[in-house]
C-alpha cells in the first residue's frame, strides 16, 4: 500500500472515531453542565458537581457523598487543611453543611431547567479513583 493510501486510511479512521465521539455526546447533559459552570458558588466549591447523563427527564448528577465512602475521605482531599480527626468538630460540621448547601443548589439549578423532572445522585467513582480511593 502506498504512503498516500495509508495516510488516507488513517485519516478516515480518525474521522470515524471523532464522529463516534460526537454521536455519543449527551447535548442536554452538556447544556446542563454549562448552566452549572455559570454559577459562581458552584464554581468556587472544590468539587465539580456535574450532570453525568440525562435520560427521560432524569438528570443523573455526580456527588462525592455516599454510604459507600465516608464524607471525611472527601474532605481530606477537598479541604486538605481541615482537621477531620474529630467528625463532631465545628469545622467538620460546617464543611458538611457547606457540602450539603452546594449540592442542594446544584440540584435546584439543574431541576429548574426545561425538561428536567427529577435528579438522581450517583457517587463519582472517577473522582475518588483519581484520588487513590476505589469505590465498589
Amino acid at each position: 500500500m502506498s504512503m498516500q493510501k495509508q495516510l488516507l486510511v488513517v485519516l478516515l479512521i480518525a474521522l470515524g472515531l471523532v464522529g463516534l465521539w460526537f454521536m455519543k455526546q449527551d447535548s442536554t447533559a452538556n447544556h446542563l453542565n454549562g448552566v452549572l459552570r455559570a454559577d459562581p458558588a458552584i464554581q468556587a466549591y472544590p468539587y465539580n458537581f456535574h450532570v453525568m447523563k440525562f435520560e427521560n427527564g432524569v438528570a443523573t448528577m455526580s456527588t462525592p457523598r455516599s454510604p459507600q465512602v465516608s464524607v471525611l475521605h472527601f474532605f481530606t482531599y477537598a479541604f486538605p487543611k481541615l482537621d477531620t480527626s474529630n467528625p463532631d468538630s465545628p469545622s467538620v460540621i460546617q464543611a458538611q453543611k457547606q457540602l450539603s448547601e452546594v449540592q442542594e443548589k446544584a440540584a435546584k439549578i439543574v431541576k429548574s431547567q426545561p425538561n428536567v423532572k427529577e435528579i438522581q445522585w450517583e457517587i463519582d467513582k472517577d473522582w475518588y479513583k483519581s484520588h487513590g480511593i476505589l469505590v465498589d
